[in-house]
């Protein structure tokens, strides 16, 4: 909670120069971009490589490598320190990957907090009930409750992964790498 007794929301960001992930064949990204339903029960391991630099030097190694927005990828270390905290949140699903094991965390939990009147969105021109973009975030607080992590309906799964104070701290405590934290609400 800040100072105003409301709840800081963030947009989860990766570290510049961290490790990336992509699928081996382009043809499967859509498996990683989440709509939010469980796909547990028919989840395949999405094989995954490591992306190298330019000049073909492999990445900075971290915990929670970028794969999509809306697909949080991470380290079995990183599963094994918080993957139990979050289970209520959505489902952690195995990657494959040649040389190091690799896990995608999809959020399942949505919070419909968002207040569109009092947003800056972007809309889709074609379909003007379809938000594409938020400039500036406007959140209900009553509805922000004690999630740690969330995603608005709006986006339809598609979105980013908004998190809270609780999430925040966990990752600085726990001293796990690759994450930084945007906060969109409320405004400074």
């Amino acid at each position: 909670m800040n100072v105003n007794g409301l709840t800081n929301v963030y947009k989860i960001g990766h570290v510049e120069g961290d490790e990336w992930l992509k699928p081996v064949d382009g043809s499967v990204y859509d498996l990683l971009n989440f709509d939010g339903k469980p796909r547990g029960n028919s989840w395949k391991p999405v094989r995954v490589r490591r992306v190298k630099t330019k000049d073909g030097r492999p990445r900075r190694p971290c915990d929670f490598p970028y794969v999509l927005e809306g697909a949080l990828a991470m380290t079995e270390a990183a599963t094994a320190t918080i993957g139990s905290l979050l289970q209520r949140y959505g489902e952690v699903l195995p990657l494959s990957c040649e040389d190091r094991r690799f896990l995608v965390f999809h959020v399942t939990h949505f919070v419909d907090a968002l207040d569109e009147n009092a947003s800056e969105l972007e809309r889709a021109s074609e379909y003007p009930n379809r938000i594409i973009g938020i400039r500036r975030h406007a959140f209900r607080p009553e509805r922000l409750t004690a999630d740690w992590m969330f995603q608005l309906p709006q986006w339809r799964g598609r979105g980013p992964i908004y998190v809270t104070d609780p999430f925040v701290n966990l990752i600085k405590a726990s001293a796990l790498t690759g994450l930084e934290f945007k906060r969109v609400w409320p405004h400074s």
